[in-house]
């Protein structure tokens, strides 16, 4: 999964080859890599330096271990990381997708008409169906369909799947 990670060291290179054992290893892609300065204080004297700190984002991939990996890597060094971070995306979304199926299920009872405690009118009249049509119109435009449609909308969020808000559930309806 994409880790931003901070250090006072610069990657070498945009990917590093880790942990080679029973040939296969790990390999380390740094996108989106910046230099930035942090201001230290001194509490001592009072005073403050700054320090230079990359932040770059970390994606990691387990695939069989060759000799000539770090070459192929470096000359498909696009292809690698485009790769690694659609896999990360499909990852990390299916994730997000799963919690936001799972909390729609527990609020699919709350819809069902039959759970809703509305009660039919007796009579053909529109006047005695009118406090029915308003109970219904509520349970549908409501506070519960409001937040089952912005877990249906967080896959639409800017910063999806990484950076999402999720929505809060309110108890009663108006």
């Amino acid at each position: 999964m994409k880790q931003r990670t901070f250090s006072d060291i610069k990657p070498e290179k945009n990917f590093d080859i880790e942990n080679v054992e029973n040939g296969n290893c790990t390999v380390l892609f740094f996108d989106d890599i910046k230099e930035e300065t942090e201001e230290i204080s001194n509490l001592e004297n009072q005073e403050s330096t700054e320090k230079k700190i990359y932040s770059y984002d970390v994606y990691a991939i387990k695939v069989k271990y060759r000799e000539n990996l770090a070459e192929e890597i470096e000359s498909n060094i696009e292809i690698w990381l485009k790769d690694v971070k659609d896999k990360d995306f499909k990852e990390v979304a299916a994730k997000v997708r799963q919690e936001r199926d799972k909390l729609l299920q527990e609020t699919d009872a709350e819809m069902c008409l039959d759970r809703m405690g509305l009660e039919m009118p007796e009579g053909t009249s529109f006047t005695s169906w009118i406090n029915f049509l308003k109970t219904l119109a509520t349970a549908i435009t409501g506070k519960m369909a409001k937040y089952r449609q912005a877990l249906r909308d967080i896959p639409e969020q800017p910063g999806f799947p990484y950076n999402i808000t999720w929505p809060t559930k309110e108890n009663k309806e108006e």
